[in-house]
């Protein structure tokens, strides 16, 4: 059996204001906007009755995919976003100048826990990496691999 990954999923507090941050700031692409409700087989899959959710799917210049779920019944929860809470993702997304990105990016208010540190791992430096916060406080990792990597 082989599995492939179709999409990676995170919910998020407000789609409108995560459209802002992916699209307009992240330059991914968005593919659809769109409400889900009166859907049973949602009913099923995601464990509640009556779910009505907004979600905005995304594409990067590969087409891997990003999924944003708002809920809007039943009500979304907040949680702790710590990389140590278990559970805890991110997505990465490869850059091709990470001091660039972070300046743009910096300059139009986007929050970081630092800014690009270079990534030595094994006595071989691997190229520059930083973790960034999108609006609900996800991180987001931005990398620039060594050329040819």
């Amino acid at each position: 059996m082989s599995f492939t990954v179709h999409h990676f999923g995170f919910t998020v507090s407000d789609v409108d204001r995560s459209i802002l941050f992916y699209r307009d700031l992240l330059g991914l692409r968005l593919i659809q906007d769109a409400i889900r409700e009166n859907l049973p087989s949602y009913d099923e899959i995601l464990g509640f009755p009556n779910v009505k959710i907004r979600v905005a799917l995304f594409l990067d210049a590969q087409d891997r995919m990003l999924e944003l779920v708002e809920y809007i019944h039943p009500r979304r929860e907040v949680r702790d976003l710590k990389n140590t809470t278990v559970g805890a993702a991110h997505p990465s997304f490869a850059v091709e100048d990470l001091d660039r990105e972070y300046d743009r990016l910096k300059a139009a208010g986007a929050r970081f826990n630092s800014p690009p540190v270079r990534v030595v791992r094994d006595g071989k430096y691997l190229g520059k990496s930083l973790y960034m916060f999108d609006p609900d406080g996800i991180t987001v990792e931005l990398y620039e691999p060594v050329e040819g990597k």
